[in-house]
């Protein structure tokens, strides 16, 4: 927290002026409750101190500076179920947010009598009723209401258009703004249907940690998920992991998911050259291949099977079959041509071996994944998943080519499949999952009589040797699946290829079963995971697996509510009626303004950018509440006052609606409206119910109520049929800012704080802000002009309307602020958030200002009435709570002020221009297959203040973009940028080209601006700058070391964190 305070301090409005809001919320189970209440209120004692002592407390002062927490909100998130306990005096249980055991118990009317007491010292915290906030939301479906957790840990692979790709890689690469498509089934499809489609997924996000199932079906494949996240059945549509049954049809995946983007390049690139010399003949060099090809994918996949990679040579075997007819030369003319040569080796069992003792060629088949494993241990290598099709395919084939075979006829009986052996069953659940790719599916055995054993044989030079054999498994392809293998896939071997088309041949074959059934599920521990939201049919698919869409995904995170407010008192015509008609255009011409604006905003994350326009919230709201009910003659605390503010809030949000679903019409609905139509609908319809209990709606023009009613009406009605084009259509913001620049005399749904107030300025001085409605009430009130000016007079003089001449006392309420001698009660803040929140999509920024003297107790009574009446949010400020009080009521006349000091102007920053004759360091690089020379000028006292780089590739547009920024680093380096800022923002940044170096210390450069500036971090910046920017030096390793060395075996690793943990999303934020 104290962290994210600085960040946010650093950030103004309009050039000038901090505003607080930077939103923190905590869960009231959260085991750090009570800190989180109290951390506030502790900073504003220390503030009271200083400024006792002599210290300048005012707003932004140096001194001001060191008090923390003040650039945020703080609130608590309560539920009904503690609210109800603070109602029964009963007990709460705080809860750890990794398992949900109790942690702590707490006495809950104790824990809001806290948040009470925080709060009358410093207005912090806040309120948010959790339990009322998602009774109201349109996204259930979509949101945090749904309480489960269903997500995938990272080692699941998802098939998408890149391949089958981690979880965890797949959020990596999200995070980095790259696009991708995945694939989901139109099984899922609200009309269900054959075959996959790809698309871009609205989010990809990080859950934090949660317990794992591992679930075992009858074909052999496995797969780990959240007890929560719902599999697609034949039987049963969705099914949650926890509750699958053997009866369950699991389905599997029928279509092809091609990896149609899939990079051709290769994940490694060997600067080496692969060099052999043949028996009596003169050396061959090849340069290795930097790109996939079909005969490299089969030689890999042959090498799995039948061949091993040591720490000094490569082979492949090959037996006498392969011999006969023709693979091992194949082969052999394949390696030959790839990397310049090999040995060919007859060994005395009939077999022959081609070897590869090149260290290159060895670094070569390690980047592409190729372990050296033991047979039982074996692995698909990494890359293949992520390789295109054409790759994949082969190297299937080279590897059943290896290990595989065609049966016909088992013990005499026909038992007609393609298998393929192996003594690791972790390699063969790979196969699987490449297979489930071409729409292939298979199973997986045990194969009998193949349990570990031991045997023992003597070598050549008679040594006794005993092996310990692994148990053996066997990967079947039958039925109707033969026909895709032989498509897609088929063998390297031209016998078993003329086998299989035999096979093919010769027989009809059974439609494949389409599902496999559950045989196990086992706790598996806890681990980070993933999820993803999918637009289209709201499925995916995960290891051949069809599993539902996120129902986790959160709008509110990581997303972003377009705003935009008008100032009622524009609406007010000549007879202090609002002006129905106009208010209804401005409000379809500014939503549909704000709904263009979704997708031509700019926005800070690229996760913010994709779910703002996937969910295209809006947050049409107004201004001046206050002033109007002024200007209308009405009490702002009085039935009248709230009937009236209700009737104009719901016209706005049904109006607001009601255009949404007009633009859907033609747009179409937003991302998420499918998987939530029938919430939202209810939601609206809710809304809609809410206008006939207005209370005191007789007091409401006709005009206005009937509009409201008609809005919504046609707000439900033309959405139910063609949906609606954003998922919140209104929120009432603070509108402090703009409320300024609209000259308004109140804010948002705020009364007037007070008929004249003055308002410190962040950077020195205030301003006098004297209520202008003042005379426009006196007038709907009866008054003669000679007697408002009088009257004006006298407020302006007293800031009080009590005792003006002509006033009735029954009008003085028409008058009342938030603060002074006529102070609304707080409980006619509250009754007015009551009355017009069921007609806020979102909720009011609202703000419940007491007088000075408030206690402790009436605001924890306010706490538990604000929920009793629906209200989603409170914050209270009591009058002098703070030491720096922004807003205030006109000081006394006799008060003396002090004159603000004059700002000293900020000096124009400097320009250290480097020496023409400088001395200079350079290094020559490579980043993937790009080559080039860094140049670095330095200053007289050895720091850098120039760099220029030469790429390999004059003329092109990398070379003419590299050009442009090194000339902004070296302006920047020149006017006092420090190296350790650049190399912080520009480190890790990945694009393209990207890849292997030929740097020691910085192996793989995400992209060359990344190798750029890791290497002049290591060449310039101190050890503890190094560390700090993640470069690893040999010292920072050193140094690391050390340190891991002196914590002990007991220290605790910190882990950073992409998904907030439960009950901390804004906090996280």
């Amino acid at each position: 927290m104290r962290g994210a305070d600085a960040s946010a301090g650093t950030i103004k409005s309009g050039g000038k002026t901090r505003r607080a809001a930077k939103m923190v919320v905590l869960d009231v189970a959260h085991p750090d409750v009570e800190e989180f209440i109290w951390c506030k209120a502790k900073e504003e004692r220390k503030a009271r101190v200083l400024e006792a002592a002599g210290y300048d407390m005012t707003l932004d002062s140096p001194d001001w500076a060191s008090i923390q927490y003040q650039n945020a909100n703080n609130s608590v998130r309560v539920t009904d179920a503690f609210m109800e306990s603070v109602i029964e005096n009963k007990e709460w249980n705080l809860t750890a947010r990794t398992d949900g055991s109790v942690v702590e118990t707490k006495n809950a009317r104790d824990v809001l009598r806290q948040m009470a007491e925080a709060a009358w010292e410093c207005a912090d915290p806040g309120v948010q009723y959790d339990t009322t906030i998602n009774t109201w939301h349109t996204l259930p479906n979509t949101g945090r209401i749904n309480a489960s957790n269903p997500c995938f840990p990272g080692d699941a692979r998802v098939h998408t258009t890149l391949g089958l790709v981690r979880f965890e890689e797949l959020h990596e690469r999200a995070l980095a703004g790259e696009e991708f498509r995945v694939y989901t089934h139109r099984a899922t499809a609200k009309q269900p249907g054959k075959g996959v489609v790809a698309t871009v997924p609205v989010a990809v996000m990080q859950n934090g940690v949660k317990p794992i199932l591992r679930l075992r079906f009858a074909n052999g494949q496995e797969l780990r998920c959240t007890p929560s996240h719902r599999i697609w059945t034949l039987n049963r549509g969705y099914v949650e992991a926890a509750q699958l049954t053997a009866e369950d049809g699991v389905f599997l995946n029928d279509s092809p998911t091609a990896a149609t983007d899939a990079s051709w390049a290769l994940p490694i690139k060997v600067e080496a050259f692969a060099t052999s010399r043949s028996r009596g003949g003169t050396a061959i060099s090849r340069e290795l291949p930097e790109r996939w090809s079909e005969g490299l994918a089969e030689l890999t996949g042959h090498l799995i099977g039948d061949g091993c990679l040591t720490d000094v040579q490569t082979q492949w075997i090959y037996g006498g079959d392969d011999i006969d007819d023709g693979l091992c030369g194949s082969h052999e003319g394949m390696l030959r041509e790839l990397i310049g040569g090999i040995s060919r080796q007859e060994m005395s069992n009939d077999t022959v071996q081609l070897r590869a003792g090149s260290d290159a060629v060895r670094q070569l088949f390690r980047g592409i994944g190729v372990t050296s494993a033991r047979a039982h241990e074996k692995r698909v290598p990494r890359s293949v998943f992520t390789a295109p099709p054409e790759v994949q395919a082969a190297f299937l084939r080279g590897l059943f080519g290896a290990d595989g075979c065609v049966s016909r006829v088992e013990g005499g009986k026909a038992n007609r499949y393609v298998g393929l052996g192996s003594r690791s069953e972790a390699l063969l659940k790979d196969v699987q999952r490449l297979l489930s790719a071409f729409s292939v599916r298979s199973r997986i055995y045990s194969t009998s009589g193949s349990n570990a054993s031991k045997f023992a044989y003597t070598r050549v030079d008679g040594t006794d040797v005993e092996y310990s054999s692994q148990q053996g498994f066997d990967l079947r392809i039958t039925g109707s699946d033969l026909d895709a293998f032989a498509t897609e896939i088929g063998f390297s071997t031209p016998r078993k290829q003329a086998a299989l088309e035999l096979l093919l041949g010769e027989c009809e074959r059974y439609r494949t079963k389409p599902g496999t059934t559950l045989i196990s599920r086992d706790e598996d521990g806890q681990e980070v995971v993933y999820n993803l939201t999918e637009p289209l049919h709201h499925s995916y698919i995960v290891d051949g697996l069809v599993v539902a869409n996120c129902s986790e995904y959160m709008s509110i995170d990581d997303s972003a509510c377009n705003l935009a407010s008008l100032n009622l008192m524009k609406f007010r015509r000549e007879d202090g009626e609002l002006d129905v008609e106009a208010f209804e255009h401005a409000v379809d011409v500014v939503f549909l303004a704000q709904e263009i604006a979704v997708g031509y905003s700019s926005y800070p994350t690229p996760e913010i950018e994709r779910n703002a326009k996937s969910f295209r919230q809006l947050g049409l709201g107004y201004a001046n509440l206050g002033a109007l009910l002024m200007a209308r003659g009405l009490p702002y605390d009085s039935d009248e006052g709230r009937a009236y503010a209700a009737a104009i809030t719901a016209l706005m949000t049904g109006r607001g609606y009601r255009k949404s679903a007009e633009v859907a019409k033609r747009m179409g609905s937003f991302a998420g409206y499918q998987p939530n139509a029938a919430a939202m609908i209810g939601v609206i319809a809710k809304h809609r119910a809410a206008v006939g209990n207005i209370d005191h709606s007789s007091s409401v023009p006709n005009d206005l109520l009937n509009a409201s009613r008609k809005a919504w009406d046609e707000a439900l009605e033309i959405g139910e049929v063609n949906g609606y084009r954003n998922a919140q259509a209104s929120v009432l913001a603070p509108t402090g800012t703009i409320s300024f620049m609209m000259d308004c005399d109140t804010t948002g749904v705020e009364p007037d704080f007070s008929l004249v107030k003055s308002k410190k300025l962040v950077g020195g001085g205030e301003i006098t802000i004297v209520n202008k409605t003042v005379p426009m009430a006196l007038e709907k009130l009866g008054h003669a002009p000679n007697e408002v000016s009088e009257i004006v007079a006298y407020i302006d003089d007293r800031n009080t309307v009590v005792g003006a001449p002509y006033v009735k006392p029954e009008h003085f309420p028409v008058f009342d602020c938030a603060i002074g001698d006529r102070a609304i009660h707080y409980m006619g803040h509250v009754k007015m958030m009551g009355a017009v929140q069921p007609f806020i999509s979102g909720a009011l920024s609202k703000t419940i200002n007491l007088p000075e003297k408030t206690t402790v107790d009436e605001i924890s009574q306010l706490f538990v009435e604000s929920w009793q009446l629906g209200v989603k949010a409170v914050a209270i400020y009591r009058d002098n709570c703070k030491v720096a009080q922004p807003l205030s009521g006109k000081a006394n006349a006799g008060a003396t002020t002090l004159a603000p000091v004059s700002g000293i102007a900020s000096p124009l920053p400097k320009r250290r221009r480097i020496p023409d004759d400088r001395v200079e360091v350079g290094r020559k690089f490579a980043v993937g297959e790009y080559e080039g020379y860094i140049h670095v000028g330095l200053f007289e006292d050895g720091t850098p203040g120039d760099i220029f780089v030469d790429i390999a590739k004059e003329g092109t547009t990398l070379a003419g973009l590299m050009n442009s920024f090194m000339i902004s680093v070296s302006l920047g380096l020149q006017y006092g940028v420090p190296l350790e800022v650049y190399v912080s923002k520009f480190s890790h940044m990945r694009f393209e080209p990207s890849g292997m170096t030929n740097d020691a210390h910085i192996r793989v450069a995400k992209s060359i601006v990344d190798y750029i500036l890791r290497w002049m971090g290591k060449k310039f910046l101190s050890t503890d700058q190094q560390e700090e920017a993640g470069i690893l030096t040999p010292e920072v390793k050193a140094r690391l070391a050390a340190a891991y060395d002196d914590a002990g075996e007991h220290a605790a690793a910190a882990v950073a964190l992409d998904a907030p943990p439960p009950g901390q999303t804004a906090l996280f934020n």
